[in-house]
């Protein structure tokens, strides 16, 4: 074998020993998926036909109508008032449909215009809108206090304590409280949401919440069984009993603990005024200002012994004592 043969023989065993590796081409992207979108008729034309002799027709309306969305329910409110009752059931039938929808735009769309059908309907469309927002009392209370918080409504257990409604444990419960006050962002424009919330029992105003006395007086009307309570700024901080003013309840940390007052106690003389009852505390207290320093004198029974002691209180704020806590249960 020569030198040459032997060159020969190793460059073949280095060729037949290395694998030569080729990347395959990429495989092509698969095709987009193309999506066609339905043109919806214009909703004049679907509530026509909602009275078609087709059955297929008037079921395809009642869907097209459904994703048209919330401009679809004015005019489907129209409709129920003045098109056949066929048509007007149809109508609400969509209404109720969008009332339950996930979207809280299309929601509160309906709600509006099931309202007023309830309201001013004939008879036979108004009765079926008033069932359908009853068979949803829950969705629309929870909706409600949902609005009402975002607005800047605090709600308060028997104790004054800040809570959610629709927190697990409260859900479905009587709602206790409401305090409207200066942080009210809703005006009387915004009570329309109160008016929903059937398990209210008092709705307590602060002095300075942006509500007229009209559109107060006017919630009273629609809800006979609501409690309402005004309040001045001034907070001290107690409940007593009515006469005589004997305090039965002190809150933590407030204006009259901070001063000294026990549960007991008998307001007798607040800032120079003769107290005979709880009512008379309150009045007075309605006059003042959150801060002020006011005297104020109670009789306490100790070791069989009564005394009239001379205290001081510093008021708060019914507003800023209500934040303070809400921050608290963030």
């Amino acid at each position: 074998m020569t030198e040459c043969d032997v060159f020969r023989g190793l460059g073949l065993s280095m060729l037949v020993g290395t694998a030569i590796v080729v990347a395959a081409p990429p495989p092509p992207p698969p095709p987009l998926a193309r999506t066609v979108r339905r043109v919806l008729r214009p909703v004049d034309e679907l509530i026509v036909s909602l009275d078609a002799a087709s059955f297929a027709e008037r079921r395809g309306a009642t869907r097209d109508l459904y994703e048209t969305g919330r401009a679809a329910a004015v005019p489907l409110g129209r409709a129920a008032r003045q098109q056949s009752l066929e048509v007007a059931a149809r109508a609400v039938a969509v209404l109720e449909r969008m009332y339950t929808a996930a979207d809280l735009e299309v929601a509160a769309s309906s709600e509006d215009v099931l309202e007023g059908l309830a309201v001013d309907a004939p008879p036979r469309v108004a009765r079926r809108a008033r069932a359908v927002l009853s068979a949803h009392t829950r969705i629309r209370q929870r909706r409600a206090v949902q609005q009402v918080r975002r607005l800047g409504g605090i709600f308060k257990d028997l104790e004054d304590n800040v809570v959610d409604p629709n927190s697990t444990e409260l859900l479905g419960r009587p709602i206790v409280t409401l305090q409207l006050g200066r942080d009210w962002k809703g005006g009387d424009k915004g009570l329309r949401y109160v008016r929903r919330l059937s398990q209210l029992r008092s709705l307590l105003l602060i002095a300075g919440a942006p509500l007229s006395d009209a559109s107060v007086d006017s919630l009273k009307k629609e809800l006979p069984l609501l409690v309402i309570v005004r309040r001045g700024r001034a907070l001290l901080g107690v409940r007593a009993l009515s006469m005589p003013c004997q305090i039965r309840e002190v809150r933590p940390g407030l204006a009259a603990d901070r001063a000294g007052i026990r549960v007991e106690d008998v307001v007798t003389m607040f800032d120079g005024q003769k107290i005979d009852d709880f009512q008379q505390l309150v009045d007075l207290i309605k006059k003042k200002e959150p801060g002020q320093k006011v005297p104020i004198f109670v009789t306490r029974s100790e070791g069989g012994v009564q005394k009239l002691l001379k205290l001081v209180v510093t008021l708060d704020d019914w507003d800023d004592v209500a934040r303070r806590e809400q921050k608290k249960r963030k």
